[in-house]
């Protein structure tokens, strides 16, 4: 991965996927927090260093009553993020939510090299790195077979077809939509990279 796409990660995820300190349920009501990070199971979330309100690590024991709390309320499933927060009392340092980001970044990454269209991946420009990781956020990195047009288009490392055909279906996802976006002119930025280092994407506008 280049180290462009790696220092902007955050930046231009954030965006589009939002970031949390604190633990709330998804649209699937599992748990989760940071910028989408699932921390369900329970044994998950007691890997990380959760602080109280006066900024001192939190017991086992507080952890796992806070994600049961969490988890068991199920209209804030329904809800977003930001109401989570108002029955949260635990958050995580920022270190502690770089590290997640980057931990999670570094597994999409892998999973998505072990398939032959993208087993090139360390080559691409920055753009497409960038686009194909946030491809993988939304989705998971084992999207491959259900894009095959897409996937042979990378394959051949063809970014332009790519850009035509990596649209993800944003039906009761309006965020979707600015993802899709982004990823396009990435791919199409891709296309006619002449330094594979740089990268040319900036943060999606609101």
């Amino acid at each position: 991965m280049h180290a462009a796409v790696r220092n902007a990660w955050r930046r231009f995820n954030e965006s589009l996927e939002g970031l949390t300190t604190w633990m709330y349920l998804d649209v699937k009501g599992l748990v989760t927090t940071g910028m989408g990070n699932l921390i369900d199971p329970v044994q998950v979330a007691l890997e990380l260093t959760w602080r109280d309100a006066n900024d001192q690590p939190a017991s086992a024991d507080a952890v796992g009553q806070e994600w049961h709390r969490i988890k068991q309320n199920l209209a804030l499933a329904h809800q977003g993020a930001q109401a989570a927060r108002a029955v949260a009392t635990l958050h995580l340092a920022e270190s502690e939510i770089d590290a997640l980001i980057q931990r999670r970044l570094d597994q999409n990454a892998a999973i998505l090299q072990a398939s032959p269209a993208f087993d090139d991946f360390d080559a691409w420009p920055a753009d497409a790195q960038l686009a194909l990781l946030s491809m993988a956020w939304a989705m998971g990195p084992g999207f491959g077979p259900g894009f095959p047009q897409f996937s042979r288009a990378c394959a051949a490392l063809d970014f332009s077809a790519a850009a035509a055909d990596c649209e993800m279906n944003a039906t009761g996802n309006p965020g979707l939509v600015r993802r899709n976006a982004a990823n396009r002119q990435a791919f199409l930025y891709a296309a006619r990279a002449t330094d594979p280092a740089v990268l040319h994407s900036r943060v999606p506008p609101v």
